[in-house]
């Protein structure tokens, strides 16, 4: 969506609406005449696209409103930014073209949908290494990280990643069985993202790893199409559908981080001028910072939540962890393969920096 095409949109939502909606409050009133007329004077315009609902930012920290507040604020209003929630331009792989195709300038999706194009991206799905909050930060905030991942992800730009917590092993309501040992795995149908990474996890464990649609988990798990799947807390909560709905058992393995990205259309970046893309840039900072602290709060409240509707949630003990890792862990030779396919013939040593970035003795990145 251009800027002409953008401004013609903006300016027809009164009479689009229907007529319970267009029925404004005089304040709503004002506030879509004021952002009519910040989008005729903006000398760009960035629409970012989302899967979420922008109403749930408590259970979801997907920080729409500060990325529409800050971006706009640092600008000056040069840019203005419509957020379009709800999977209005697709969920997963077809969000991801809605951006590299120029639909929309920017979106949120999962790391999983960038590793096709850019595989070393799946090397945090690697098991047991980098899933805290804490060591994720490092590692993708890392200058090792831009110099031998980021850089594959040439055909789009990755403005930020996403804290939403580690990966768990959670059943689903009709199969009801906690997963917290290696024999657990055995046999289960697991429903897996787009990743190579934890399709060979699953295999390794015994599982039977089946690839099914975001937008689709919700519908197959009341078709008891799959027993089990491992999004964070934040992600079984937010899914779509009423996902949550659906929930057996959560195990808080933390095998890999659940993780996110806001990225951005290429073209959209070089168009912008000097002055403002720095601007757009220091916002996305700022933008990031206060993620993380959205985190915390959706996580504390989806782990609530979860347990007021029933869902048993199940906390790994020191050794119960310690036999997952040795069983599936990053450093079992099975790994080297994969390894070597995502990182290419220097593996060994580039995967050895990723590991000293993500266990750097620092102040905890924020």
């Amino acid at each position: 969506m251009n800027r002409r095409t953008a401004i013609k949109y903006l300016l027809s939502i009164g009479a689009s609406l229907p007529p319970a909606l267009a029925a404004l409050s005089s304040t709503d009133q004002q506030f879509s005449k004021e952002e009519q007329k910040k989008g005729k004077l903006a000398k760009y315009i960035f629409n970012f696209a989302s899967p979420y609902i922008t109403d749930h930012y408590l259970t979801t920290p997907h920080a729409h409103h500060e990325i529409k507040q800050l971006i706009e604020q640092y600008t000056h209003n040069q840019i203005y930014v419509a957020i379009h929630d709800g999977g209005s331009f697709g969920i997963g792989s077809a969000l991801s073209s809605s951006v590299i195709y120029g639909q929309v300038q920017g979106a949120l999706l999962s790391i999983s949908n960038l590793t096709p194009r850019a595989p070393a991206m799946d090397v945090i799905n690697i098991p047991f290494w980098c899933a805290s909050a804490e060591r994720y930060q490092r590692l993708v905030n890392s200058s090792v990280w831009r110099q031998h991942v980021l850089t594959q992800a040439a055909h789009v730009t990755v403005l930020f990643h996403y804290v939403v917590g580690s990966r768990t092993a959670s059943s689903t309501r009709i199969y009801g069985k906690a997963i917290k040992s290696p024999e657990d795995f055995n046999g289960v149908r697991f429903r897996v993202p787009a990743s190579e990474s934890l399709l060979h996890f699953y295999q390794m464990a015994g599982a039977k790893p089946t690839s099914i649609l975001w937008g689709l988990a919700a519908k197959t798990a009341r078709l008891n199409r799959y027993d089990a799947l491992d999004p964070s807390f934040i992600g079984l909560y937010s899914g779509p559908d009423e996902l949550n709905r659906e929930i057996g058992v959560i195990t808080e393995i933390e095998s890999v981080h659940d993780g996110w990205v806001a990225i951005a259309n290429n073209h959209f970046m070089q168009s912008l001028d000097r002055s403002t893309r720095l601007a757009f840039l220091d916002a996305i900072e700022e933008i990031r910072h206060k993620q993380f602290f959205l985190y915390q709060r959706s996580n504390n409240l989806c782990r609530q939540n979860f347990s007021q509707i029933g869902v048993d949630i199940y906390q790994l003990s020191a050794q119960e962890k310690d036999t997952l890792k040795f069983a599936f862990g990053h450093q079992r030779k099975e790994w080297n393969s994969i390894k070597e396919k995502l990182l290419g013939p220097k593996w060994f040593s580039i995967f050895q920096k990723l590991i000293e970035a993500t266990y750097a003795d620092t102040e905890k990145v924020v």
